[in-house]
């Protein structure tokens, strides 16, 4: 059971935006397990005829799904620098279109995850190069998410968890991020794998300042 399945017990409106990689066939998507809507990817942004390492011929275009239906199949790079907007905006939308309900929204954003993409609001901005960017721009999609919630007058009563999925990929050099003093990385045994570090902000439910946990 997904956690969309179980809230909607509860009469909660379901929606997801992102990478879902739990089979792209239209019975294993999101929406046929709890979900009311969903756009974006079935798997990894990688998973497409530009991979690098890939072979011709041997990789399917990368298709971008809205539902259980393909909305584009064959996404370009320059499709790929408008995923963490058209993520956001989607986020924004379903808040905006369930604030006086119960809801749950799951956000999945395809970066950092390699290749990375921008969009040109981003594009050489940081210090710290493309890695950089692309992690500026994912700061202002959550900047965009909370702002809806403030807006709506829903930010004090909802729960933002905030985390990631896996250490950074260290043969990926400075596209891969850092674990910082956890050491080690994706696919590496070290605590910079498995410790994700996760953040939660729920005015009614945290006193501001916790921490729990170390590397």
């Amino acid at each position: 059971m997904t956690l969309a399945e179980l809230v909607k017990q509860k009469g909660y409106a379901t929606g997801m935006a992102g990478k879902w990689h739990l089979g792209h066939h239209p019975q294993f998507l999101p929406t046929h397990h709890g979900f009311d809507e969903y756009l974006g990817l079935p798997y990894s942004n990688d998973m497409w005829p530009f991979h690098p390492e890939g072979q011709t011929g041997r990789v399917p275009p990368l298709p971008l799904v809205e539902g259980d239906k393909p909305v584009k199949i064959g996404l370009t790079p320059e499709d790929q620098s408008q995923l963490t907007t058209w993520y956001t905006e989607r986020a924004v939308k379903f808040i905006d279109a369930h604030k006086d309900q119960p809801f749950l929204f799951y956000l999945a954003h395809s970066m950092p995850h390699v290749p990375l993409h921008v969009s040109d609001k981003f594009k050489g901005k940081s210090a710290q190069g493309l890695y950089g960017d692309v992690i500026q721009e994912i700061d202002w999609s959550v900047g965009e998410i909370l702002a809806a919630l403030k807006r709506n007058g829903i930010d004090q009563n909802t729960l933002v968890i905030f985390t990631s999925d896996n250490g950074p990929w260290l043969s990926y050099g400075n596209h891969a991020g850092s674990a910082g003093p956890c050491g080690k990385g994706k696919g590496r045994v070290g605590k910079g794998e498995p410790a994700n570090r996760a953040s939660c902000a729920g005015r009614r439910r945290f006193p501001p300042g916790q921490r729990a946990g170390r590397c």
